[in-house]
């Protein structure tokens, strides 16, 4: 009788599950899941690896931890280019614009080389205007070491420099006109730079000239319109569409919620034919706005009903339509969804909620919310001191601004100061 081989399954068993968890590290995004490979990997002695080292520096980049991710840097004692573009990336990603440069310089001094990647990682770090003379140097930077090669490094430039106001479309207009060779993003980047700038008309020039177009370009059109309020030629966009998205949908709801066409708003909403947390916020936030207070109970309603979570960015939209129109009561009823989705501990949330019982003359209320708030950043205090200040509610105001001042806020807004008016 033939014995079965023994195996020892353990050794190969957890090596190989180690080795899964590498490979799914980099879109990892739960800390404790994170933290613990961590302690894995400096067990086994790995964390000077160079291949694993980026891949956990990606993972802390979606957890927002970059003090975890600046360390991890920093136990590798001889660190490449792919290591430094993984750092650079991540204060990037994390809108830390001056870090990522600050790295770049690091990488340099290091006497290592930027590659194709560097540059694209440091130009998501530049946007607005003030950065176009950055951008500029960059671009030379590229042209200098003949990285032009690879697609994506002049793509990220155009995107880049569309992000820079007015004169950086123009720059990256002359880009996409130089370039021998463009590919879809090519000229999605360049039709997106002309929407954002306005430029209606030389956006819809060059979508006709596209010589092939995705879902992207055809949604990117379709905004340009709608922020614009040019709802007709939208709605024309619209009918053409080879397919449509949910966001196709979202867009010509909020392009006609915006124009103040809440019947069409609302045609097109109940005709979608799937509605995400997104699409209601924007609908609900229309009717909020134009002070319709009975529809947007209702849609809420119908949103709850519909078993969608209710979100920050939702609660945060909501509400500034509430504060925008002074519709107390939606915004009370959106305060007790707050609750009951745990969303009290996000700052932008409380802040919203805040400034819009602040508007809305509920002085009480937004104290109530202020004292609560277990972290106030500026805006919690400008907000607050603006509340009385409008209100007339000259005593608490200056009771509040000695109080900022003693907890160590030294920086206001001077707009906040109107409360100053009130007391004269």
């Amino acid at each position: 009788m033939t014995s079965l081989p023994v195996r020892a399954p353990s050794l190969v068993s957890s090596r190989r599950i180690f080795e899964e968890k590498l490979h799914e590290l980099p879109r990892c995004a739960n800390l404790t899941h994170v933290k613990q490979l961590h302690a894995q990997i400096i067990r086994r002695n790995l964390h000077q690896d160079l291949s694993i080292a980026p891949k956990l520096i990606s993972a802390l980049t979606l957890c927002r931890q970059l003090t975890l991710a600046v360390r991890v840097f920093n136990q590798v004692q001889q660190p490449n280019t792919h290591l430094c573009n993984s750092l650079i990336r991540a204060h990037a990603l994390n809108s830390q614009p001056y870090q990522a440069f600050s790295f770049f310089f690091e990488m340099q001094r290091f006497g290592l080389y930027a590659d194709n990647y560097t540059y694209p990682f440091l130009l998501k770090a530049c946007s607005g205007q003030s950065w176009l003379p950055v951008v500029k140097m960059i671009h030379t930077h590229i042209e200098k070491f003949g990285l032009w090669s690879d697609i994506y490094v002049p793509n990220a430039l155009i995107d880049c420099y569309s992000r820079c106001g007015g004169s950086g479309v123009r720059a990256a207009m002359k880009l996409f006109v130089k370039m021998g060779e463009r590919d879809t993003v090519s000229w999605n980047s360049m039709l997106g730079g002309l929407v954002k700038a306005g430029e209606l008309r030389d956006a819809r020039k060059l979508f006709d000239e596209m010589p092939q177009r995705d879902l992207i370009s055809w949604n990117t059109m379709l905004d340009g319109y709608a922020r614009c309020r040019e709802m007709s030629e939208a709605f024309e966009l619209f009918k053409v569409m080879p397919e449509r998205s949910t966001v196709s949908w979202s867009t010509l709801v909020m392009g006609y919620s915006k124009a103040g066409d809440m019947e069409m708003a609302r045609i097109m909403f109940d005709k979608m034919p799937v509605k995400n947390v997104v699409t209601w916020t924007i609908i609900v936030a229309g009717y909020a706005e134009k002070g319709l207070v009975k529809e947007a109970d209702e849609l809420v309603d119908e949103m709850v009903n519909a078993g969608l979570r209710f979100d920050g960015a939702a609660a945060i939209s909501i509400l500034a339509a509430c504060a925008e129109s002074g519709l107390l009561s939606l915004g009370m009823r959106v305060h007790s969804m707050i609750r009951r989705c745990n969303l009290g501990s996000n700052a932008h949330v409380l802040n919203a909620l805040l400034d819009m019982y602040a508007k809305c003359g509920s002085i009480e209320k937004a104290f109530g919310v202020f004292n609560n708030m277990s972290k106030k950043d500026l805006v919690s205090w400008n907000t607050m001191l603006q509340g009385l200040g409008v209100h007339g509610h000259g005593k608490e105001a200056l009771e509040l601004f000695s109080r900022m001042r003693m907890e160590g806020v030294r920086r206001i807004k001077s707009r906040s100061l109107l409360f100053y008016v009130q007391l004269n």
